[in-house]
């Protein structure tokens, strides 16, 4: 089963779906992890950077609006690819951060808490198969770190 792609122009109904259908409830994955959600992270999960190197993520990104009833299906799908996810800041992979990819190159990154592995935060979703400003496709550079065990 795929999930449902949906279109709309105003940022308002995608806001009002994640805090509606995300952030009121906590999401289990396929896997016993509680995922919760957090209104203040919908701008870093549905908006992206104008230029790489600014980082500034002030463009309301439809594409991963578009999909996003697909974070639940991700997370709750036990088929999906699990990764080591990759953290910028430290310049190392993460264990406590999970990257699970799906189809059309979907990932969805969480954050494992590290003193109760069985909860968790959401950091983000989008479609990995982008390129970067190196002309790298982050679904490449996913599929190259460790797999998440």
């Amino acid at each position: 089963m795929i999930c449902s792609f949906i279109e709309n122009q105003d940022i308002g109904f995608y806001k009002n779906i994640y805090k509606n259908y995300y952030c009121k409830k906590t999401i289990l994955t396929f896997d016993n992890i509680n995922v919760k959600f957090y209104v203040d992270n919908f701008e870093h999960a549905f908006y992206k950077n104008t230029d790489r190197k600014l980082l500034d993520k002030s463009l309301f990104s439809y594409d991963r609006a578009n999909r996003i009833y697909w974070i639940k299906w991700v997370l709750e799908n036990p088929k999906a690819d699990l990764y080591i996810g990759y953290n910028s800041n430290t310049k190392n992979y993460d264990n406590s951060r999970r990257v699970a990819v799906c189809v059309d190159d979907y990932a969805v990154i969480i954050s494992i808490d590290k003193k109760d592995k069985t909860k968790a935060k959401f950091i983000t979703a989008y479609l990995a198969n982008e390129t970067n400003g190196k002309g790298d496709k982050a679904i490449d550079l996913i599929k190259k770190g460790p797999k998440w065990k």
